[in-house]
C-alpha cells in the first residue's frame, strides 16, 4: 500500500520531516517496504523546445528534431509522435532517465541511421493518463531546461507499507493517518460531507435488494446525473499518479480516490444501462458466464455473489464490475454503490476466478462498515464537482443484519504477565483510545474495551488488545531481563522419529546420495500415469500444482531431467517427505485422508566416474538393490523376504521386501512410457520405503553371533516353477528342506524361457552351507541339496533346469 504524505498531512495536522515520521512508524510495528521521493523519481526528465522538425530520411513514421532542454548543446531526438512540431514546449527524458510507465532506461542509440539522444514524453509514458497517440504539449512560458517535477509539484515523498491480511485498516490514508495521529497526539480529520435525510427522490430512480445478507451485509447507494465524462483535475490526477494508480477518466478516478482516502471499495455504474432500475445482490446459481471489465470472459460457480439488474449480472461483487455497465464516454447518468461485502465469501470467488482486484484485496481484508455511506456521500459531492453533475436527493442504505462492535476483557495482570511490562489500567487505556478503541469499564483489575469497526477483524481476544498494547507503549521501550531463562527438559523435548529421520539422511550420504526436496503440489496429469487415488486442490495457484502428491516419484523424475539436461549424468539421489492419500487410519489429523512420512531413493545414469580405460556402464537393478539391502542391514533388519513383480504400465519389473504383510521395501525401474513422459531417455530406478514401518521394524539394540570358523560351501540351484510361484516361495521351501547348516540363500538369476514352456520361470539360487564344529564334506552337502528339491518338487512342483 503506497501512501502520500502530502495527501495525508489533508486529516492529520504533523509537521515532522519524513525521516522522523517513517521512523516513528517503523516502532510502532509498520513494516515499510520502500520510501520514494518524487524529485528523485523523476530525475533527469526536463521542460525543452522543439527548435526544429524534419522528416527522418529513412522512415516515413519518424521525424528528426533538434531540441534545446538546457543542456551544454542542442538534443537530437528521433521520435515517433504525429503531433510534434517546432516551437512546442515538452517534457524531455534525457539520456539516464528511467520512464515511468514500462521502468526502461533512455540511451543513446541510433534509429534508422540517425542518433537520438533523448525522448519527448507522453502522458501515458510518464503515467500521467491513458493518450498515448502523441506527446504532451505543455505551456509555453515554462523555463526551458527546469525540472519536469518542479512543473509538476511533484516535491511529495510516497510511503510503501507490507500491509499483514490482519490490517486491513492500513488499507487508506485514513488508516495511516489514525497510526500517526498517535505518534504526534493529534485526531483524524475526516473530511465533511453532507448527510442526506431518508431516501426520497433516490427511490423513484432505483432500488436495491440483498437476497444473500450473508454475502452483503450493508449496500449503500447514490446517484449523480447529467455528468461529463473527461479528465480528472490536475490535483487529483497527481495524488492518483503519486500512490501508483493511473487516472482514467473523472468518474473513474472519484472510486479510486475515495477508495485509497477512506479504505472503502466503490463502483460506478451506467444508471441507464440498469434494466427494471432494480439492484439485485444474489449468489451466481445458474449464471455459469459473466464478461468482466477487462473484456475477458469468466466462468462461475454456484457460490459467486453477483450485483444484477432486473433481468442480468452487471458485476462481480466486490471484485470487477461488468462490461455491460461500465462507464463510458457518452455516460450521462451514474449510480453509485458503496457495500460490505463478506470477506470469506469476496475471497473465495476470487481465488476461483483467479482474479485479484484492489477492491478485492480490501474486502478480504474487511472494511470499516461503517464508512460505506461516509464513501458513498463522498464520491457523489465529488462527481457533482468534477463532472459538472446534480445528486440525486436520497440515500439508499440497505443494513439487513446489522453488526455491533465486540467488547473485550483485558486483565491487567495477565497483560503485565505477558508483556513484562507494569501497565495500569490508567495507561493502557490511554494508548489504545488513540486509535480508536473505546475504555467502557475500568477498574485495578480489568478493562472492557469497545472495537471499533475498522478493527473488527483483527481484535478478537485479549491477546490481540495486548500486541496493540505493547506496539504502541514501543518495543524498543521493553525492560531487558537478564535473569530470564529458558530451562528445556531434553527427555520431553526429544522426538525419536525426527532423529531417525536425521539418522537415515546421515547414512545415505554417506552412501554418496545427495538429498533434494521438491514441492508437495504436483501436475494432475503426471500423478494419473501412477495412480486415480488423489487428492486435487479447489483452487490451485498453477497448472503445475493441481494435486497434493500421493507418492515422490513425480518431483524425483523432474529433478532426474533437469540433472541430465545439465550434463550431470550420475545421480543418486533420496527424498525424505510426506505423502497424502484417502485412507481410512482412525489417527488421521483429516478424516478420511491419510497424511505418510515415505524414502525414496533413485539412481539413474551412469554408475560412477570411470577411469580412462575402464568400459562404462548404466545404473542396474542390482546397484540399488545393494543400497536397499545395505540400509536394513543398518537398520538391524534381516528376517525379511523377496516378492518379485513384473510391471506393464510405470514399472518395468520390481521387487518387494516384506515382513508378513508388511511392505518394508519396493525397488522397481521406471518403465520407458514413464520415462517418455519426463523426456528421460537413460534408465532410472527407484526404491519406495515407508519411514515409519522402518522406524517401528528396525531393531535398537545389535546381537553378536559368532562367525564360523570353518570354511561355508556354496552350491548353485536352478529349477523352474509354474509363473504363479514367487521367489519368496521358493526361499520358504528352501528354508523348511534344510536344516541349520544352511546360512544363506541368495538369488541371483531369473530367467522366463523363450522357446520352451511360457508357463515357467527359471531361478538361480546361490545356496551358503556352514557348520561351527566341522569341515562339510561334499557327501554331506549332496543330501542336503537332494532333500531341498524333494521338497520344492512336492511342495511347488519345481524342476531342476536341465540346461
Amino acid at each position: 500500500m503506497k501512501v502520500s504524505l502530502n495527501w495525508l498531512k489533508d486529516y492529520i495536522d504533523v509537521e515532522l520531516p519524513a525521516d522522523e515520521l517513517i521512523t516513528g512508524l517503523i516502532s510502532i510495528g509498520f513494516d515499510l517496504e520502500g520510501v520514494e521521493n518524487q524529485a528523485d523519481k523523476l530525475k533527469n526528465f526536463v521542460i525543452g523546445k522543439v527548435l526544429e522538425r524534419v522528416k527522418h530520411p529513412n522512415a516515413d513514421k519518424l521525424s528528426v528534431c533538434k531540441v534545446d532542454a538546457g543542456q551544454d548543446h542542442i538534443l537530437n531526438i528521433v521520435c515517433g509522435a504525429p503531433n510534434v512540431d517546432a516551437g512546442q514546449t515538452v517534457c524531455v527524458a534525457l539520456i539516464g532517465a528511467i520512464i515511468p510507465n514500462g521502468e526502461f532506461e533512455i540511451k543513446k542509440s541510433k534509429i534508422r541511421g540517425e542518433f537520438s539522444e533523448g525522448m519527448i514524453c507522453s502522458a501515458k509514458e510518464m503515467n500521467m493518463g491513458e493518450d498515448h497517440s502523441g506527446i504532451m504539449v505543455l505551456e509555453d512560458r515554462l523555463p526551458i531546461g527546469a525540472p519536469f517535477a518542479k512543473y509538476l509539484g511533484q516535491n511529495d515523498v510516497v510511503i510503501e507499507i507490507g500491509v499483514t491480511p490482519n490490517r486491513g485498516d492500513l488499507l487508506s490514508h485514513f488508516g495511516v493517518a489514525r497510526e500517526i495521529g498517535f505518534l504526534v497526539d493529534k485526531k483524524l480529520k475526516i473530511p465533511a460531507v453532507n448527510e442526506p435525510k431518508g431516501d426520497s427522490p433516490v427511490k423513484d430512480f432505483i432500488s436495491v435488494k440483498i437476497d444473500n445478507p450473508d454475502g452483503c451485509y450493508r449496500y449503500c447507494g447514490r446517484m449523480v446525473k447529467n455528468i461529463t465524462i473527461k479528465e480528472s483535475p490536475e490535483w487529483m490526477q497527481k495524488r492518483l499518479i503519486a500512490v501508483g494508480m493511473r487516472p482514467i477518466n473523472n468518474v473513474v478516478d472519484v472510486t479510486n480516490y475515495v477508495m485509497l482516502e477512506c479504505g472503502q471499495p466503490l463502483h460506478a455504474f451506467d444508471y441507464d444501462v440498469i434494466e427494471g432500475k432494480q439492484i439485485i445482490v444474489r449468489n451466481s446459481g445458474d449464471t455459469k458466464k459473466f464478461t468482466t471489465l477487462d473484456s475477458k470472459e469468466r466462468e462461475l460457480n454456484e457460490n459467486i455473489l453477483l450485483i444484477c439488474d432486473a433481468k442480468k449480472p452487471v458485476a462481480l461483487a466486490g471484485i470487477m464490475g461488468g462490461e455491460n455497465s461500465e462507464i463510458k464516454q457518452d455516460t450521462k447518468n451514474v449510480f453509485i454503490e458503496s457495500a460490505f461485502f463478506d470477506p470469506i465469501q469476496t475471497r473465495k470467488s476470487s481465488k476461483y476466478l483467479g482474479l485479484q482486484t484492489d477492491s478485492s484485496y480490501r474486502f478480504e481484508r474487511g472494511v470499516d462498515i461503517n464508512i460505506t455511506e461516509w464513501a458513498a456521500n463522498r464520491a457523489a459531492e465529488l462527481m457533482a464537482e468534477l463532472c459538472d453533475g446534480e445528486i440525486v436527493e436520497g440515500l439508499i442504505d440497505e443494513y439487513p443484519n446489522k453488526l455491533t462492535k465486540p467488547v473485550v476483557s483485558l486483565e491487567i495482570e495477565y497483560l503485565n504477565k505477558i508483556s513484562g511490562v507494569e501497565f495500569t489500567s490508567e495507561t493502557v487505556s490511554q494508548l489504545l483510545e488513540k486509535i480508536g478503541i473505546t475504555a467502557l469499564n475500568k477498574s485495578d483489575k480489568a478493562v472492557e474495551f469497545e472495537v471499533p469497526f475498522y478493527r473488527i477483524h483483527d481484535l478478537l481476544r485479549d491477546v490481540d488488545l495486548i500486541e496493540e498494547a505493547v506496539r504502541l507503549y514501543g518495543y524498543e521501550n521493553i525492560p531487558l531481563n537478564e535473569f530470564d531463562r529458558i530451562f528445556l527438559d531434553t527427555k520431553v523435548y526429544a522426538n525419536e522419529k525426527y532423529d531417525f529421520a536425521n539418522s537415515l539422511r546421515a547414512f545415505l550420504g554417506g552412501r554418496g546420495f545427495k538429498e533434494i526436496c521438491t514441492n508437495p503440489l504436483v501436475n494432475e496429469k503426471y500423478v494419473q500415469m501412477f495412480t486415480e487415488d488423489y487428492i486435487t486442490l479447489q483452487n490451485p495457484s498453477s497448472v503445475d500444482m493441481t494435486v497434493v502428491r500421493p507418492n515422490l516419484y513425480i518431483g524425483a523424475l523432474e529433478v532426474v531431467k533437469n540433472n541430465f539436461n545439465f550434463k550431470n549424468n550420475s545421480l543418486k539421489l533420496f527424498e525424505i517427505g510426506d505423502v497424502v492419500k484417502y485412507g481410512t487410519k482412525k489417527d488421521s489429523y483429516i478424516h478420511g485422508i491419510d497424511e505418510t512420512k515415505s524414502l525414496l531413493l533413485i539412481t539413474a545414469g551412469d554408475y560412477d566416474e570411470l577411469a580412462v580405460n575402464e568400459k562404462g556402464r548404466s545404473f542396474e537393478i542390482f546397484d540399488i538393490r545393494g543400497e536397499v539391502q545395505a540400509l536394513l542391514e543398518k537398520l538391524n533388519i534381516d528376517n525379511y523376504k523377496l516378492n518379485y513383480y513384473n510391471y506393464n504400465n510405470f514399472f518395468d519389473y520390481g521387487v518387494e521386501y516384506t515382513i508378513g504383510k508388511q511392505i518394508l521395501a519396493r525397488v522397481f525401474k521406471f518403465s520407458k512410457k514413464c520415462l517418455d513422459a519426463f523426456d528421460i531417455e537413460k534408465p532410472v530406478f527407484g526404491c519406495d520405503l515407508p519411514v515409519n514401518e522402518l522406524f517401528n521394524t528396525g531393531k535398537k539394540q545389535t546381537a553378536f553371533k559368532e562367525i564360523s570358523k570353518y570354511p561355508p560351501v556354496l552350491r548353485d540351484l536352478s529349477i523352474t516353477v509354474d509363473n504363479s510361484v514367487k521367489a519368496a516361495d521358493i526361499e520358504k521351501e528352501i528354508n523348511t528342506g534344510a536344516d541349520k547348516l544352511l546360512k544363506s540363500i541368495r538369488l541371483y538369476d531369473i530367467y522366463k524361457a523363450g522357446e520352451g514352456d511360457q508357463n515357467r520361470t527359471s531361478y538361480t539360487f546361490s545356496l551358503e552351507f556352514s557348520s561351527n564344529e566341522k569341515t562339510l564334506t561334499d557327501e554331506e552337502i549332496n543330501q542336503l541339496q537332494d532333500k531341498i528339491i524333494k521338497n520344492l518338487n512336492k511342495k511347488l512342483n519345481a524342476e531342476l533346469r536341465s540346461k
